[in-house]
């Protein structure tokens, strides 16, 4: 019965695994949604907007939203380059869209001299960010005409300095001004945007504003891992919603209003919109090129009118940065839970953080998962502890079970009983040895998920031939080996200790079981083979600590 118990929690723990790999571990849960169709369900009557006055223009439909290209990213343009300690933004003249959003602190590859990470992905599609559209007055071309600012083309954001502005302007005469504010701060990943209509004419304007924002993997799409793959997100009153683009594809989507923010990004980088009015706009995210993973973003306003001379501003907060707690919390919005532990965020986040205050000490991530990964043992050494101690008692009567079981093979009542006698008599608890490694499975889950989406190990290097712990451990020996391409010393690593301990763990006396068990480091081998070096490095590290503590126990008891 306890192998029994062993073998099952063994398996649950694969199957935990194997469901991660291919859909994803358990998400926070979705509220209920009303409608069957790929629209968010609206939000309760009694706290529905009021529908706008008859003398405005109908809702433009989706589908209507144009999808305006950038002139051709060859040509030479105006722009302004805003140089923070962050990141280095720029803002093309023609529409006042943000060209590109480098990030200082990352680079795109492992390698020293690869160019930092570009947050505007899609800039080598043609399509820019931050593209305003007059949806009644399409022949005003805003998305593309020439802006103008007062400020130099060049701004410098040093550390310590305050908030700094970037005014830019577009006219048509006689008709209508548009203003885009862009507000960057040296300390921050987030930019806040004022989007400024004034009506210049002394006639009423009606009209409805759609801003676009177009998203594309940091990769090539097809290169994409996963473990870690690009996403759009939305996240309402506590609920976070995943859309892959093959879904996106196959049905419209509408997300109304209000949400807390929508992004897009993968395990490590964000590119967010926050809107901060709570009502009043659609977000409708829309799929241009599935093949590269092309997604628009619109920012879709209702209905408005604004009288002769007056001015209307609409409000927004971006995010384009790592998916750093710190970061993410002092941007606000609940932009935090963008990083997503599933179920057991509460034990994962305050890992990442110990992972963190290692790392000031050791200054090498690999040495910071070790020590933690012995700090989560020593917790967990009294149960595992335990554990050993009742599955040496199990084997030591495993003798009479056997006894018992051929002499009330056909009672299965007795045959309960007094397996309970024998187990009371010799003070044994048959589940003893699984109880304590069960209670083990969140915090190993916890540990998983941390491990598998941390930007702060991103690029890391530990020892020798691992030099990014978020990437498979390979060691290259100069001849290209079929599937891996390098020889996966850590992971034959834990094969291997995985095998030891089940060689050191007290045999039940079934061969089939016995069969079972020694299968599993082969079948985890085969599975862990693509994970990220951190993660293997945590198991393989784990599984030493257990053999030495089963050596320990072994002697005490012979």
């Amino acid at each position: 019965m306890e192998k029994r118990a062993l073998i099952a929690f063994v398996l649950s723990l694969f199957v935990l695994l194997f469901w991660e790999y291919f859909f994803g571990l358990v998400r926070t849960p979705e509220k209920p949604r009303q409608q069957e169709s790929g629209v968010v369900a609206p939000a309760p009557a009694e706290t529905q907007p009021k529908a706008p006055p008859a003398d405005l223009p109908p809702p433009v439909a989706p589908d209507a939203i144009p999808q305006e290209r950038s002139l051709r990213l060859d040509q030479h343009f105006d722009k302004w380059t805003l140089d923070a300690p962050l990141y280095q933004a720029q803002i093309l003249a023609p529409g006042a869209r943000m060209n590109s959003f480098l990030l200082k602190g990352f680079r795109q590859t492992v390698s020293p001299d690869s160019p930092p990470v570009e947050m505007i992905s899609s800039q080598g599609s043609g399509y820019l960010p931050i593209s305003v559209d007059l949806l009644h007055h399409k022949a005003w071309q805003l998305s593309t005409t020439p802006f103008v600012s007062q400020v130099p083309p060049e701004l410098l954001l040093s550390p310590g300095d305050p908030s700094k502005s970037l005014s830019l302007v577009d006219e048509i005469p006689g008709q209508v001004r548009l203003t885009k504010v862009f507000t960057f701060s040296p300390e921050s990943y987030a930019v806040d945007l004022d989007i400024q209509l004034r009506n210049l004419s002394p006639e009423q304007l009606t009209d409805q504003m759609g801003v676009s924002f177009f998203f594309q993997p940091l990769s090539e799409a097809k290169d994409e891992s996963s473990y870690n793959k690009s996403q759009l997100a939305a996240y309402e009153k506590g609920s976070l919603k995943s859309f892959d683009v093959s879904e996106l594809a196959k049905k419209e989507t509408v997300l109304k209003s209000p949400l807390d923010w929508v992004g897009y990004g993968n395990n490590f980088f964000l590119q967010a919109l926050v809107p901060i009015e709570e009502r009043g706009y659609d977000v409708i995210p829309r799929v241009l090129d599935a093949a590269k993973g092309l997604l628009q973003v619109v920012y879709l306003t209702e209905p408005f009118e604004i009288e002769g001379g007056q001015e209307k501003t609409f409000k927004m907060r971006l995010y384009m940065g790592p998916k750093e707690l710190d970061y993410l919390k002092e941007a606000g919005h609940n932009l935090v839970d963008a990083v997503d532990y599933g179920w057991f965020s509460f034990l994962a986040k305050p890992a990442l953080y110990a992972l963190k205050w290692l790392y000031k000490y050791t200054h090498n991530y690999g040495v910071a998962i070790i020590l933690l990964t012995i700090l989560i043992k020593i917790v967990f050494w009294p149960l595992t502890q335990k554990s050993f101690k009742s599955m040496q008692a199990m084997k030591k009567i495993q003798p009479k079970i056997a006894q018992v079981r051929e002499k009330f093979k056909d009672d299965r009542e007795k045959l309960n009983q007094e397996l309970m006698g024998l187990y009371k008599t010799y003070k044994v608890n048959p589940m003893g040895g699984c109880l304590p490694m069960v209670l083990q499975i969140p915090v190993f889950i916890a540990f998983y998920r941390m491990l598998n989406t941390a930007v702060e190990l991103r690029h890391e290097p530990f020892i020798w031939w691992i030099n990014d712990l978020t990437a498979p451990d390979r060691l290259h020996i100069g001849v290209p080996i079929p599937y891996l391409g390098g020889i996966p010393v850590l992971t034959l690593l834990m094969g291997i200790s995985m095998f030891l301990q089940q060689k050191m763990t007290p045999s039940s006396g079934d061969p089939r079981q016995e069969q079972i068990m020694l299968l599993m480091p082969i079948i985890f081998t085969v599975f862990f083979i693509n994970f990220p070096a951190g993660l293997v490095l945590y198991w393989l590290v784990n599984n030493i600590l257990s053999i030495v503590q089963q050596y320990w126990i072994n002697r005490q008891t012979t």
